[in-house]
């Protein structure tokens, strides 16, 4: 699997959890989905937007090497 494959994956799925976890904020808006929120779902956005950043930069030097290489 490529860099930006993987990348983009990752980003759909991210994007699918947030969907999902609006829908459920609709209706569930109590201190516990608020420590949800707190406590797992904002520190997963964070990480993940962390580790989209690293997969590009990944994606650009490996792209890089394989010029180089060829």
């Amino acid at each position: 699997m490529s860099m930006p494959t993987a990348t983009a994956q990752l980003t759909k799925a991210t994007k699918a959890l947030l969907y999902q976890w609006e829908v459920a904020n609709e209706h569930w808006t109590d201190p516990v989905s608020k420590h949800i929120e707190d406590k797992h779902i904002e520190p997963l956005l964070q990480a993940v937007r962390s580790a989209v950043g690293a997969m590009d930069s990944m994606g650009e030097t490996l792209a890089k090497a394989q010029n180089e290489c060829s």
